[in-house]
């Protein structure tokens, strides 16, 4: 009996140590055969997973491609020990072109397009641009992909508007930027992986280029102005400041540059283009330069003198005298007056619509003198550089009431008492008057002229002020 039972204890033990043995030794094998299926799939894009029974493998997650999936199960079959392998994986659809872009408006980035991988897309939203969870996950990228969008994000970020679109290899980018250099400097910025091509749509709201504008004047025309304009500088200023509301022009405006200064200039003009028939003023870094020819009449030399003091080295000027003269009867509408006039007798004469008579012609003689001096040069009875405005006005009421009302004028001439000779100066100085007055077609047996010197003041002549209004011509009317 006990015989029996050791011969039952003993098979049974054996038994138990083969069964124990054979258990463990399968562990060792499902073990080492996870470890293999875990190395074979390591380098997935996706990271697709392995799940080990016994000798069995199952493969399941998304596979980059078909190319990727059948590398990933012949690597698997490869596993030393594995009895079966079951394949659910799935494959990701490719997107072919493959495509994403990038649209910034008021500083934010809009993403929209494909992506491939998860771990791109994490990559994507840490770089504050939005959209990114909408993005289609799929494959078909380009080697290098992710480097090249997030280059191009990166030099996007840089505008305040613009887009970026990578298709395939093809990287496009737009937007508006101050200045060619910036344009430049941004597209710098930009690093692709070799083999990118970049298309660079990126405009300018400046082309670059220094400032530079002429400013054209013609009486008969107005003002035309073309080139480059410092920034905050208009055609509506330019005019203003010349005091001509008939300007026109291609110019465009710069971002850079202060008008201040050029603005100071053309004020400083603006009181001599009656005295001109034609002006360009050309303005750049080096600086203002003024050429032109004088109005008919003007004594051209007289007036680049006088204006070039006035300008103080702020402008280089350079004015001619007048040889074409228009054909009498020509009229025009003075673009620096605004006044309607008509050519004849050799000079511009505006259009006066008056009746004439004894009250009239003295209305509109005073009127003119009180509005517009005849100035002279200090101590002689040469007319000064300014003076045309008045002497036309002048022939023109003058003219018709002599003409029309058949009446006499007596032109008089008026000092302040200061100096001496002032007698002799203002008779010299009103017979200036008659001569302009002749040339202009009046008759010289309808006019006279008189010298009254500091006799008949209408001011204090303790001032400057008073002085300079008892510096005067007058007209006295008679019935012929």
């Amino acid at each position: 009996m006990r015989k029996l039972l050791g011969g039952i204890v003993l098979v049974a033990g054996v038994a138990g140590l083969g069964y124990w043995g054979s258990k463990n030794h399968a562990l060792d094998m499902q073990s080492a055969i996870t470890e293999r299926a875990v190395t074979a799939t390591a380098n997935s894009v996706h990271g697709v997973q392995t799940q080990i029974n016994g000798r069995d493998i199952r493969v399941t997650g998304l596979a980059d491609s078909e190319a990727e999936r059948d590398s990933l199960l012949g690597a698997l079959n490869d596993v030393k020990g594995r009895r079966v392998v079951r394949d659910d994986l799935e494959v990701l659809p490719t997107a072919d072109p493959y495509t994403i872009a990038g649209t910034r408006k008021a500083g934010q980035t809009l993403l929209q397009g494909n992506v491939p991988t998860e771990a791109a897309r994490a990559e994507l939203g840490e770089t504050a641009v939005s959209g990114v969870e909408g993005l289609t996950l799929a494959s078909g990228a380009p080697a290098g992909w992710q480097a090249a969008i997030g280059s191009g994000l990166g030099t996007l970020s840089q505008m305040d508007e613009g887009s970026v679109s990578l298709t395939g290899t093809d990287m496009r980018l737009t937007g508006l930027v101050d200045t060619p250099q910036d344009r430049d400097a941004l597209v710098a910025m930009l690093d692709l992986p070799e083999g990118y091509t970049l298309t660079n749509d990126i405009e300018t709201r400046d082309d670059g280029k220094p400032i530079a504008y002429d400013v054209n004047f013609d009486a008969a025309r107005g003002l035309s102005v073309d080139g480059k304009l410092p920034k905050g500088l208009d055609l509506a200023q330019i005019g203003d400041a010349l005091g001509v509301s008939a300007i026109t022009g291609e110019a465009k405006a710069g971002i850079m540059g202060d008008g201040s200064a050029d603005l100071a200039i053309l004020g400083k003009l603006k009181n001599w283009l009656p005295e001109m028939q034609t002006a360009q003023i050309s303005i750049s870094d080096a600086g203002t330069n003024v050429t032109g020819t004088a109005e008919v009449g003007v004594n051209a030399a007289l007036v680049e003198a006088t204006l070039k003091e006035e300008l103080d080295g702020a402008a280089t000027l350079s004015l001619a005298a007048s040889n074409a003269k228009p054909d009498d009867g020509a009229t025009r509408i003075n673009a620096a007056t605004g006044q309607d006039e008509r050519f004849e007798y050799g000079a511009w004469l505006p259009n006066i619509s008056f009746t004439p008579s004894l009250e009239t012609c003295a209305e509109q003689t005073d009127a003119l003198l009180a509005k517009t001096k005849i100035n002279f040069l200090s101590g002689s009875a040469d007319l000064g550089p300014r003076s045309l405005r008045a002497i036309n006005g002048m022939a023109a009421i003058v003219g018709r009431c002599v003409r029309e009302a058949g009446l006499v004028a007596e032109l008089g001439g008026h000092t302040d008492n200061t100096g001496s000779g002032n007698f002799e100066l203002s008779a010299a100085r009103a017979e200036a008057v008659r001569d302009a007055m002749i040339a202009r077609g009046i008759d010289g047996e309808a006019l006279s002229s008189a010298g009254f010197g500091p006799s008949k003041p209408i001011a204090d002549n303790a001032t400057a002020e008073g002085r300079a209004a008892n510096r005067r011509t007058t007209v006295l009317w008679t019935q012929r």
